[in-house]
């Protein structure tokens, strides 16, 4: 008797923490909730979950862009933050409230408790849904090449997210089969499992329409790719410095990928944006200036900019923390670099070089028309060899035979033969598996950009691509295969012996339910919450309203007698 009443004390403890925190109800006699609008709501947060839950995997999915959202919203509002970590951290916030919910929701259920969310947890989840539509619609207008991003990675994480899902439906099996029983609706006991068995079923087969490239045998895996680095390696130092180049050579790096200007006195120099706002000491030097173009400057004037301080006080892949104090006493002291100074770094570490030339916009430019011509002059004067020289189409100017031309598009493998192009430098997501298979069968060499993440880069290595761009050579040096391939049978097991476990365990809640149910329908006296709740009586043992009763009922009794 003592043990019954110790596990009744704790049941109604756990029913007034659930209701409490999902529906504010601390009352000993909370208002009787309205059932059909509490589980329309329900089905709300559920959807809105969902869409979390989508959300979340899509901005982790991201990820490798980071870098990428950070220097576009600074060329936008002018002012540097790390805008990748505030959005990643409202990402979780939302997901862990409303999972949060949603386990309390489930408890209700599990206790037989009536459903009752507070109208602050609605509005809430309201404001949290619309808060996160927008958020993708922002995205899908604005960096809309992010969604085949996100299409790239399931790919990648579908195996996993598989079993996962089969982990999860089966462990709502108890909940859901508790819910067939203690419904008196004849309809709600038939849709109900047809819902959830269909599910179920889905997710035993869906592995069916899983194709990944890591699915492969370990004799099938391609080389590492070649790594090109990216501005240098600009997670460890100053990008487009040569200190950024220096390290890229450290990494093993084939080929140093950069952005060439030209000055106002006609000087090639290194430079991916259009000023010098984000990545020099421009608004000490030349405050009046500060969003000027960097073509309107000569030579002179842009020795005199500090290219490496801006990166020790940004720290804008966070990596400044794991530099030593020699290497940030160098970082503090790089500045612009010139194309000249690049080549010849090139030509002693016998690395190649691509870029992509930015001809002045200001068409008073005294080299507008003529910056192609200047960029060539310079490579033909340094010490580089021309066959080092990876030349973009964008560059358009008559060049030398020697050099070696890459297409930066998809091109049919015929065309790019006749143009004498063996290489193509196009996105990572705007290629598909197939393609880079049929390119390689025709001898056809792909370079993907820009790659920094270990997910990424073992995926395009087991699709057998034969370079990337990064910023990451650092990381990737070290990667001896990709961080996860799987045998086609062993994956085949693991899929077989998922679902069985999942279907065994199904069967097993099921009759374990059923018998459960058949007992309560012998005993109706037993206490039954989960009844109650059905029948919208009191939704939890309450013994303290139990001994209110008694008490009345004795009072009234000696009332009577006298």
């Amino acid at each position: 008797m003592m043990e019954r009443q110790i596990i009744l004390t704790l049941k109604n403890l756990c029913s007034t923490c659930v209701t409490g925190i999902y529906g504010c109800q601390w009352k000993k006699n909370p208002p009787r909730p309205n059932k059909k609008k509490e589980r329309i709501w329900w089905l709300v947060l559920s959807c809105t979950f969902g869409i979390c839950v989508f959300w979340f995997y899509c901005w982790w999915a991201m990820r490798n862009d980071y870098s990428n959202l950070n220097e576009h919203l600074f060329e936008k509002m002018h002012r540097w933050l790390d805008w990748s970590v505030i959005l990643l951290t409202l990402a979780a916030f939302i997901f862990s409230y409303l999972l949060l919910l949603m386990i309390l929701a489930l408890c209700h259920f599990a206790l037989g408790l009536l459903l009752y969310l507070h109208w602050i947890n609605k509005v809430a989840i309201l404001i949290l849904v619309l808060l996160i539509l927008i958020l993708m619609i922002v995205i899908g207008i604005k960096w809309k090449e992010e969604w085949d991003t996100i299409g790239l990675s399931l790919q990648v994480t579908a195996p996993f997210l598989h079993i996962g899902a089969v982990v999860g439906v089966t462990s709502v099996a108890w909940v859901v089969i508790a819910q067939f029983f203690q419904s008196k609706r004849r309809l709600f006991q038939i849709v109900l499992p047809m819902f959830y068995l269909g599910v179920v079923i889905i997710l035993y087969f869906i592995p069916c329409a899983i194709s990944s490239p890591c699915i492969t045998k370990r004799e099938n895996l391609a080389p590492r790719p070649i790594m090109m680095g990216h501005r240098g390696a600009p997670m460890l130092a100053p990008e487009n410095t040569i200190m950024s180049f220096e390290e890229t050579v450290k990494c093993e790096a084939s080929t140093f990928e950069t952005d060439v200007r030209i000055s106002y006195d006609g000087v090639p120099f290194l430079m991916h944006d259009s000023t010098f706002e984000r990545t020099t000491d421009i608004a000490e030097v030349f405050p009046k200036k500060v969003r000027s173009d960097v073509s309107n400057f000569t030579w002179s004037e842009i020795q005199k900019l500090n290219a490496g301080k801006w990166f020790l006080k940004k720290d804008p892949y966070s990596t400044v923390r794991t530099l030593s104090e020699e290497s940030r006493r160098n970082a503090s002291k790089q500045h612009v670099c010139s194309l000249a100074d690049l080549l010849h770094l090139a030509a002693k570490k016998k690395k190649y070089v691509m870029f992509d030339l930015r001809p002045p916009t200001n068409l008073c430019h005294p080299y507008h028309n003529n910056s192609h011509s200047i960029v060539v002059e310079t490579i033909l004067l340094s010490l580089i060899h021309q066959n080092q020289i990876l030349w973009l189409p964008d560059n358009k100017t008559d060049t030398p035979k020697d050099f070696q031309m890459i297409a930066g598009e998809k091109l049919a493998p015929e065309t790019l033969r006749k143009e004498n192009i063996r290489t193509i430098n196009i996105r990572y997501s705007s290629i598909s598996f197939s393609e880079i298979r049929n390119y390689a069968a025709k001898n056809i060499s792909t370079n993907l950009y820009v790659v920094n993440e270990r997910w990424l880069f073992s995926t395009l290595w087991c699709a057998r691509v034969s370079s990337v761009t990064t910023n990451a050579c650092h990381i990737f040096k070290n990667m001896n295969e990709p961080i996860w391939h799987i045998n086609p049978g062993t994956y085949l097991a693991m899929w077989i012996i998922t679902d069985l476990v999942s279907f065994l365990l199904i069967v097993s809640i099921y009759f374990i339910q059923r018998s459960k149910y058949k007992k309560i329908k012998g005993e109706p006296q037993s206490y039954q919450p989960e009844l109650l709740a059905e029948t919208g009586e009191p939704q939890s043992y309450q013994p303290e309203l139990l001994a209110e009763t008694e008490v009345k009922m004795k009072e009234d009794s000696e009332d009577t007698i006298l």
